[in-house]
Order: structure tokens, then sequence, then C-alpha cells
């Protein structure tokens, strides 16, 4: 008989094996619609008996990677959710482009899909079109920053450095 999990909730710490006697530490940092979640993995790693106890603590620490995904890893159990803790409200939730009836029509929709508003040609251009992940890649990437798999190019756009944060494009 299978139980029922809770659903993920804003603030969740979780932890990420690494395959190899470690796990790094990642938090449930928003939400998008009813589903979609956005989970950010922070560049701290420890032994996995140690990590659950010190989780929280590695939420000080910088984002490595960002992405919104679905909670198929916490609601399998490989990912293990240890704790609840405030949200960082530096955290570049990033903001998109969407096309609205035309292709030609774009707008600019904030990280929740809530805020939006025309864009501009350069941002028409150079945003990024939402795109929600398999939370394996969120794995693989942090496997793939400590050397343990080869990096690959689509861990590129997880990287918390190439985000266009939302607060950036709605003042």
């Amino acid at each position: 008989m299978r139980h029922a999990r809770s659903k993920p909730k804003l603030g969740n710490v979780f932890i990420v094996p690494t395959g190899d006697g470690r796990a790094g530490v990642g938090q449930v940092v928003a939400a998008y619609g009813k589903d979609a979640l956005f989970f950010a993995i922070f560049d701290f790693v420890l032994p996995l008996d140690e990590v659950a106890e010190r989780a929280v603590g590695g939420l000080s620490a910088p984002v490595l990677f960002l992405a919104l995904s679905v909670d198929a890893k916490l609601y399998a159990g490989h990912w293990t959710v240890v704790a609840q803790a405030p949200v960082n409200p530096a955290i570049p939730l990033p903001a998109y482009k969407e096309a609205v009836n035309l292709p030609t029509n774009v707008e600019v929709v904030d990280f929740s899909g809530e805020r939006r508003r025309p864009a501009t040609a350069a941002e028409a251009a150079s945003l990024p079109n939402r795109k929600i992940v398999a939370p394996v890649r969120l794995e693989r990437a942090l496997r793939a920053a400590l050397g343990l798999e080869p990096w690959l190019a689509p861990f590129d756009e997880l990287r918390v450095e190439n985000v266009v944060p939302s607060a950036s494009v709605f003042r």
C-alpha cells in the first residue's frame, strides 16, 4: 500500500544525494501554477549522514542552480525534505518571454506567471521561454559540478548567473 505524501511547500529544504556518499541541499523557493516549483540547489555538499541535520545552514551558501521543475524526485523519495525555512528574498527568480495569441506579440512574464507586460524588442530577443525541466537534470548538474559526471551544455541554463531576475524587468 502506498502512503500519501504531502505536496512540497514553499520553503521546504531537501537533500539531493550525489551517489558518492554525499548530498547537496536544495529548497523550494517559489511556485508556478499548481504543479510546477522553482528549486534552488545550493553550493553546499556534505557527507550523507551529516547533511540532514546541517541542511538549513547550507541555505546561506551561494545558489548554484535554479530551475522550474516538478516534484517527482521528492514524491518518489529520492530527495528527502528535512526542514522548513524562509526563502531568501535575494534569490533571483527568473523572468521569461511568452508569445500571446501571435508569435509576434511577445510579453515579459515574471516567475509566478502573474505579472506581465509587453516585451521590448531587446527583451523579446534575449529572454528565454519558460521551460520545465526534469528534477533529474538538477541532480545531474550537481553531480557534474562536483566532477562526478561530464558537464553537458543543457546544465548551463540552470546556472543561477544565467537567470534574468523578474525584479530587474518589473520595477
